[in-house]
Formats: structure tokens, C-alpha cells, sequence
């Protein structure tokens, strides 16, 4: 036998032109990293357009291709490993808080709605004096107006003996008058 030597040109790479459609490479967008079906299962979880979300196993199977004869035990655990990556936790908690966040903002807004109506009617002198009374207590009430308790915050570290030598002066000045 002969030693051959390889007349092929010896190559080497100098830059990756694809490394920006790498998927080693973390995506700066909440989500952006995730499968389409990883995203369904989240969307599901959540819950879209204000509806309640299913639970995690009907959420699996929604998404994925799951068989009809697969244990429930084995789903719930491929529901529940699903839900604990990191990626997936993150994004159900950002998709979480945008719906909480969207929640307050149409209870404002209701809260807004209904105090305008109020203030119209309470002004309308064309309906009866008790509607327009009726309107300025509840505008009263919302902004606290009509409020009998007294709330005191003590914020005071005190001791139990404290406590104790203030609760027998008030018991005191109470029984002396």
C-alpha cells in the first residue's frame, strides 16, 4: 500500500452568516423561544379573551398530539414537567399579569362609567328629588363622605406590658366617670 495524500484543499470557517437564526441564541422577547404548541399550552393555561383557562392536562392535550389511551396519571405528569421549564413559567406569569393588568384597567374604567352616570343623574333636575338624593349618597359613599368608623393604625412595637398598663388607664378613666 501506498501513502496517498489527499489533494483536497483544507477549509476552515471563518464566520457563521446563520448564526442569527441559531436557536443556541436567547431571544430578547418574552415567548420568543417557545414552539408554537409550547405557546398554545401557555394561551390555554391562561385563558383568551377574558375567558378562564383550562387546566394544565386539558391544556396538553389541546396542543399536543396525545393519544386517547394514554394513562391520566402519565399526562398529568407531562402537563406538570411542561408547565415547570423555566420558559414556559416565565411566559404564563407575563401572560398572567398582562390579563390582571387588563382586568384593573376595565374595572376602572367600569368604576368611571358608573360614577359619571351617577353625577348626571344626580344633576338632572328632571327626575324626581329621592333618584337625585339617592345619587348624591352614593357619590358620597364613594368618596368616603359617610364613613362612622374611625380607623387607627398603631404601627408601634409595643410590648406586652405596654399594652397591658394602657388597657387598665382607658379601663380606668371608664369606670371613674
Amino acid at each position: 500500500m501506498t501513502d496517498k495524500k489527499d489533494d483536497k484543499p483544507n477549509l476552515k470557517l471563518v464566520s457563521d452568516n446563520d448564526s442569527r437564526n441559531s436557536k443556541s441564541k436567547k431571544s430578547n422577547v418574552i415567548g420568543g423561544d417557545l414552539t408554537e404548541q409550547m405557546r398554545g399550552f401557555c394561551f390555554d393555561v391562561v385563558g383568551k379573551n377574558g375567558e378562564k383557562g383550562l387546566s394544565l392536562i386539558e391544556a396538553y392535550r389541546n396542543n399536543y398530539n396525545v393519544s386517547k389511551d394514554i394513562k391520566p396519571n402519565t399526562l398529568r405528569m407531562l402537563a406538570s414537567r411542561l408547565r415547570a421549564k423555566d420558559n414556559i413559567r416565565i411566559f404564563i406569569d407575563h401572560l398572567l399579569e398582562q390579563k390582571m393588568s387588563l382586568h384593573r384597567m376595565n374595572e376602572v374604567k367600569r368604576t368611571d362609567v358608573i360614577l359619571e352616570k351617577i353625577e348626571k343623574m344626580a344633576d338632572d333636575i328632571n327626575v324626581t328629588d329621592a333618584v337625585r338624593l339617592k345619587g348624591l349618597e352614593l357619590l358620597g359613599k364613594h368618596h368616603g363622605l359617610f364613613t362612622d368608623v374611625l380607623k387607627v393604625d398603631d404601627k408601634r412595637d409595643r410590648t406586652s406590658n405596654e399594652i397591658e398598663t394602657d388597657l387598665l388607664t382607658k379601663l380606668n378613666s371608664i369606670i371613674s366617670k
